[in-house]
């Protein structure tokens, strides 16, 4: 540990950043103190930060731990922004990392089998469980499991940034490659291919070269996929395996390579005749099953994975790593079980074989259709709508009610009421309370729009523009919208038209266009570039509900809303797509 740039700063006025552990030069990772207690802060550089969309990946990220309720991975405390400072709070694991107990693979030293299966189960156990909430690692390895004094094990150190194409087979990777360190003490290897470990420990059990093999598949296809899996064939391989002397679990020391003597049957594999029949048999059978049903699937077809409760990132990462030019295409449901964002099911189903091109349908979760109607009594109108769009209800009609004892556009009482399970499909009813709602009078001459105001008891306000469509004298614009609701004496801004603005042409210019003799038809002919969208919307979230209207940001170009939507990217769809491209920006 060392100080780094920004140890000693103190984020919200309360959390005292320390030495830097960490970091890959776009994220760091400090120790911190929170009131005195330890904590860990991981920070976004600050160049890194000055980018709107880095930024939002990182906080996202952050949140996805935060909601994540998984016991073995380190607790997401808080996120934020404070000044230039992009940062989320971690609680402290107490412990060593296996990287800190191997000492950089110098002296030797390595965990016996059963003890390393331990391990290794533990960590498939914390990753079984963020999987099937759809949070990857990304990034795991030795410094990033972390063993208690107690014999616990736990994760810390995910991946913030450039998680697009990482899947749960990702994590099985690293898995496997951290077995292989903890029977070895290898830190390191060289390329891609990570060497068994009996052929850096003489005597290791052939099911143990078996289980290192298949986590680190070059091909993504043939490794298990995913934690769950995995956990399945190491446990296998635990009631298989003898257990030693002195091999005692994760709380063990490594205990230093010994060249096995002659004779010695230490560290040798114990014939299988020797083992309790129905475990080892069971065992090897997981293993050698495995790798035959990889062996004999034909290059041209595949099986389609279980891709329920993934996003749709890693859903896409998980048909591309078929290698068979399959297309997909998304449409949204309903589901119970899914989150927002995940996929709910697949057409065709899982376990279906696939040949190369086929079509996926992905139907993409956007919650459950039968949620608690929130309590949005006493608000406003437009309170209301917010607070009903972001519990999953799209449709809203209001019906307007008269009552004494509020102002009006309060809520009433709610269609169903607060608290019970409101339809999605049908919507939400809002009662609100009358006051005067503010009439249509676009294209109405002025004494038009101000006799009409002056019937409601609303005043008038009136600005002159001038307008390309509506005639001079008429009401181009109004503020605030019609249908809004004003109480008494409520005032409206009208625009009303000049007419078209005129555009002198100076002689010079006149001559100019004689002289360069252009053929208007031609011109027509010319095709115009396409013009740049307004490009203040915020950038396109998958966790994010969007409604009719809303404009987002997405690999370039602006789309607009045309239905309430979560989770399908805008650029899918085509012409049934909830989004309407807008231009590039």
């Amino acid at each position: 540990m060392t100080p780094g740039p920004h140890t000693g700063l103190t984020l919200r006025g309360r959390v005292l950043i320390g030495d830097r552990l960490r970091g890959d030069g776009t994220v760091s990772v400090y120790s911190a103190t929170d009131a005195d207690l330890p904590v860990t802060v991981t920070l976004l550089d600050p160049e890194a930060a000055a980018d709107p969309a880095t930024t939002q990946a990182f906080l996202g990220r952050a949140r996805s731990l935060a909601d994540a309720d998984t016991p073995g991975l380190a607790r997401v405390l808080d996120q934020g922004a404070d000044d230039d400072l992009v940062y989320m709070v971690t609680e402290h694991l107490p412990g060593r990392t296996i990287a800190q107990v191997l000492e950089g693979g110098e002296r030797g030293l390595r965990y016996a089998p059963h003890a390393a299966l331990t391990i290794v189960t533990g960590v498939l156990t914390a990753l079984d469980e963020a999987h099937d909430q759809g949070v990857v690692h990304g990034g795991l390895g030795p410094r990033s499991v972390v063993l208690d004094g107690e014999g616990r094990v736990m994760v810390t150190g995910l991946r913030m940034l450039g998680i697009e194409g990482v899947t749960p087979r990702t994590d099985v990777h690293a898995v496997g490659g951290l077995l292989q360190t903890l029977l070895t003490g290898s830190l390191r290897f060289d390329g891609d291919t990570v060497p068994n470990p009996s052929s850096l420990v003489p005597g290791l059990s052939p099911d143990l070269d078996e289980l290192v093999a298949n986590a680190t598949e070059t091909n993504p296809r043939h490794r298990p996929r995913d934690a769950g899996q995995y956990r399945a064939m190491v446990e296998q391989v635990v009631r298989s395996l003898p257990g030693p002397d002195g091999d005692t679990g994760p709380g063990t020391e490594p205990i230093p390579v010994v060249e096995p003597a002659t004779g010695s049957t230490a560290e040798r594999p114990v014939p299988l005749w020797r083992r309790a029949p129905f475990l080892a048999i069971a065992g090897v059978l997981v293993l050698v099953l495995f790798a035959a049903g990889r062996a004999l699937v034909p290059d041209d077809t595949a099986e389609l994975p279980d891709l329920v409760g993934y996003t749709t990132a890693m859903a896409e990462v998980e048909l591309e790593a078929l290698e068979l030019g399959l297309d997909h295409s998304y449409d949204e449901t309903y589901s119970d079980e899914a989150q927002p964002g995940e996929v709910a099911a697949t057409d065709p189903t899982a376990g279906t074989e696939l040949g190369k091109g086929e079509t996926i349908l992905l139907s993409v979760s956007i919650g459950a259709r039968y949620v608690e109607v929130p309590d949005v009594v006493g608000g406003t109108e437009s309170e209301a709508r917010g607070l009903l769009r972001d519990a999953g209800f799209g449709e809203v009609e209001v019906v307007r009610e008269h009552s004494g004892d509020h102002d009006p556009g309060t809520v009433l009482s709610t269609t169903p009421e607060a608290g019970e399970d409101g339809d999605r499909e049908e919507g939400i009813t809002l009662h609100v309370n009358e006051g005067v709602i503010v009439p249509t009078l676009i294209d109405m001459t002025r004494d038009e729009a101000f006799d009409a105001l002056e019937s409601l008891e609303l005043t008038a306000t009136v600005v002159e523009a001038a307008a390309e469509t509506v005639s001079e004298g008429r009401v181009a614009a109004q503020n605030p919208e019609p249908g809004t609701v004003l109480p008494e004496d409520g005032e409206v801004t009208l625009t009303v038209s000049t007419g078209p603005e005129e555009v002198e042409e100076t002689e010079e210019e006149e001559i100019e266009d004689e002289e360069a003799g252009s053929d208007p038809e031609e011109e027509s002919d010319e095709e115009e570039p396409e013009a740049p969208a307004e490009c203040s919307a915020a950038a396109w979230d998958s966790g994010s509900t969007y409604d009719t209207g809303d404009r987002v940001q997405y690999e370039g170009r602006v789309y607009e809303a045309r239905r309430w939507t979560l989770a399908i990217p805008p650029n899918v769809g085509g012409e049934l797509s909830a989004w309407v491209d807008q231009g590039p920006c």
